[in-house]
């Protein structure tokens, strides 16, 4: 079998390793000179004292790409077979406004105790304010991680029980009850307690700009978020770490590990600087693919580069999977439509329009991310973290014509930013970047996502322009068209909007492994029914048709131990205590 992969992010790349680790023969083509999933990463020069040339530094990873135990099982199973070392990452954080910073995260996923601000201790009354404030937030965290356990086993109340319920509903319709949660009989009276204004405060304030940084949102994106969505997040992140790539790893060797296996077939396998011009149907089954080179070969990474002869090319293969932003796939799966409905291709080609209408519902948002080293962006010293959120508004759950943040502003002499307007702009989140162990470098990298202020070009060490996708409106229905239910289907789709939750590193390894299991389950199909219409003499035998695959009564079988693609993903899941805490009785919940 060969299977054309189309893109080189995460989920590209894990598509391709799996399948190639399945015995198919592997095509990886992206557009870009280089492979996608390091293509925006910092190359950060050392200097020793008396050296005029810098030698080859750390590399810092664009954009973040740390991650959390709970949300990240799967990903975690991914690198732990790939034997790339994850360490634990004890990040902290600060909330800052115009006004100043009003809240420290100690981090351990809210299991430590906040720290006060500096501005606390300036005098009696705000350090009361600021205690006050810290009750109200730990009271405020304690009933949404109830609610969180409540909503991860179906029982939330009923009004806080539909799929529809929006963060900002959930927001004003609890705040609601808590200012008046009792009412005394006889009289009719509701006396009012301020738990209602705590934990409207906490949610506009803490909840909001910690999920505005983390899925990439604007504010009005995050008051939008089906609140099942958010309670999800909490309840399976609940005391769990932060990770990332130890030992001065990056994401170029996760790219490196796997790639290496499509490499290792041979020169043509892996192309970089290729353009997807086409898909056709081929008669007799299968997928044309028609190709542009439009950077020569040996410019970028991937030495399997074929030799560009300036004009379209084609490859034919048996299944295409689309690891590519919704906007590059909509118009290719349209015109192999149309193309299907000219050879007669009716089942295939009703089910190709279904996933490009869905594609229709996959929105993105602008984001900026900045290398630099200007520390004007962070709070003053006492108050700075590791990882530092900023709200350039008072947000609002008031409802808004678009969330889709204002185009990014770039002056002169200035780099790119997002002007604060009302409800559609980020917070914007600065991380404090140390040199790994072991560097000679040392000075720390800022990386700031989504800046509301321009920066000094001087100060610059990389500007990267990259969209993220937002999460799902209505995952039940939409995924439903969007991956394939059929043996006989030539299109897959993989990326971290083809995934429940938040989009985010974990989609892209889920949806890359649920669209080998339907390539391996549709080729299983076809063998086992030959072998019923008697074709089957070969039984048992090596057919050729991959690396150590053979044809028996379950049709192809895979060499690797363990799950798909050999990886164990039950590695990912964590300790015995965190096992208990996500298991659930209803394992057929829309949202998980």
């Amino acid at each position: 079998m060969k299977v054309a992969v189309i893109g080189s992010g995460l989920a590209g790349l894990t598509t391709a390793y799996l399948l190639r680790k399945e015995g198919v023969e592997v095509y990886l083509i992206e557009r870009s000179p280089v492979l996608g999933f390091h293509s925006e990463s910092l190359q950060v020069e050392e200097k020793d004292e008396g050296e005029k040339k810098g030698r080859e530094g750390w590399v810092v990873n664009v954009p973040m790409r740390g991650f959390q135990g709970g949300y990240y099982p799967l990903l975690i199973s991914l690198y732990t077979h790939l034997q790339l070392p994850i360490i634990p990452q004890h990040y902290t954080y600060s909330f800052s406004s115009e006004s100043g910073t009003y809240f420290i995260h100690s981090g351990a996923s809210g299991w430590s105790i906040p720290s006060l601000p500096s501005k606390a201790f300036t005098g009696p009354f705000n350090l009361l304010r600021a205690l006050l404030n810290l009750l109200g937030v730990a009271i405020s965290y304690l009933l949404l991680v109830v609610l969180s356990f409540l909503a991860w086993h179906d029982i939330l109340p009923s009004q806080l029980s539909s799929p529809d319920l929006t963060v900002g509903q959930f927001t004003t319709h609890l705040s609601s009850f808590l200012a008046r949660p009792l009412r005394i009989p006889f009289i009719g009276w509701s006396p009012k307690t301020p738990l209602g204004s705590a934990f409207e405060s906490f949610m506009r304030t803490i909840v909001l700009p910690l999920f505005s940084a983390v899925g990439t949102m604007t504010h009005q994106d995050v008051f939008n978020l089906p609140v099942r969505i958010l309670l999800e997040y909490i309840h399976v992140t609940l005391g769990t770490a932060h990770y990332r790539l130890g030992k001065g790893l990056s994401s170029g060797d996760v790219t490196a590990r796997l790639v290496g296996v499509v490499e290792e077939q041979g020169e043509g396998y892996v192309n970089v600087g290729t353009e997807v011009r086409g898909l056709e149907y081929a008669v007799g089954g299968g997928v044309r693919v028609k190709l542009r080179r439009v950077v020569a070969n040996g410019d970028g990474d991937g030495g399997g580069n074929r030799e560009g002869r300036g004009g379209v090319e084609s490859l034919r293969v048996d299944k295409v999977v689309l690891a590519t932003q919704a906007s590059v796939a909509r118009p290719l799966l349209e015109d192999l439509e149309a193309n299907l409905k000219t050879w007669g291709e009716e089942k295939e080609r009703r089910r190709v329009m279904r996933m490009a209408e869905a594609l229709q519902s996959v929105r993105y948002r602008e984001t900026i991310v900045i290398n630099h080293r200007d520390t004007s962006l962070l709070p003053s010293s006492p108050d700075r973290r590791s990882i530092n959120l900023h709200l350039p508004s008072s947000p609002s759950s008031s409802s808004s014509s678009s969330s889709a943040p204002p185009p990014a502003q770039e002056n002169e002499g200035e780099t790119p930013f997002f002007h604060a307007s009302g409800e559609s702009v980020y917070t914007m989140a600065t991380e404090v970047i140390v040199p790994p162990q072991g560097s000679s470098g040392g000075e720390v990298v800022l990386q700031t996502t989504n800046p509301v202020v321009p920066i000094a070009r001087e100060k610059v060490l990389s500007v990267s322009r990259l969209e993220r996708a937002l999460a799902l409106k209505d995952p039940l229905a939409t995924l439903q068209n969007l991956q394939p239910h059929s043996p006989n289907a030539l299109i897959y789709l993989a990326g971290s909007y083809v995934h429940p939750g938040i989009p985010l590193l974990e989609g892209c390894v889920a949806s890359a492994r649920k669209v080998v299991e339907g390539v391996l389950e549709g080729d299983r199909y076809h063998h086992v029914k030959t072998l019923r219409e008697g074709k089957g003499r070969g039984e048992g035998k090596d057919l050729g048709v991959g690396v150590g695959r053979k044809v028996g009564k379950g049709g192809i079988q895979g060499k690797g131990k363990g799950g798909v693609g050999g990886v164990d993903w039950s590695v990912g899941e964590g300790s015995k205590v965190g096992r208990v805490w996500r298991w659930r009785w209803n394992k057929e919940s829309f949202w998980c």
